[in-house]
């Protein structure tokens, strides 16, 4: 679901070592957390982002900026950035079988898991929902040649 798209200008705490971060507007229909964090995926301008927390705070919710981020796009605080966040989906398990096809290829692999989830989960959908074996391994077959042609 995406929670933010926007253009949005980096800031940067006062003194010492303090943090860069973005302070996008109040969110209220995030999921309501615990410890107030919540587990986001998207991009920073280009940069891919994935796994990231967001923090609801009461004037706004917050975004950390790590250094890392700031040299791959190449800014700084008081600069203005292109930001997407969606809600990071749960992770669904990958059926053995076709794990081991994707597994001999580590690129296609990788491809996969940097997939939306519900795209990842409808081809596995659509793999295991065959009616015989054959057709199961035909349609697995046809997926790894479509993941293999978009990977590149």
């Amino acid at each position: 679901m995406l929670i933010f798209d926007d253009h949005i200008q980096m800031q940067k705490s006062d003194g010492k070592g303090g943090w860069t971060f973005i302070t996008m507007p109040i969110m209220p229909h995030l999921p309501k957390k615990k410890n107030s964090t919540v587990l986001v995926r998207g991009t920073i301008d280009d940069y891919v982002l994935e796994g990231i927390h967001i923090w609801a705070m009461k004037k706004g919710t917050f975004l950390a900026v790590k250094a890392e981020i700031r040299k791959a796009i190449k800014k700084e605080s008081g600069d203005t950035v292109k930001l997407v966040l969606y809600l990071a989906e749960p992770q669904s398990a990958i059926p053995e079988d076709f794990m081991t096809c994707l597994s001999e290829e580590p690129k296609i692999l990788a491809y996969f898991q940097k997939l939306p989830q519900k795209q990842q989960q409808e081809m596995i959908d659509w793999i295991f929902s065959a009616r015989t074996e054959d057709e199961k391994i035909d349609r697995m077959a046809k997926a790894l040649e479509k993941l293999e042609v978009l990977s590149y």
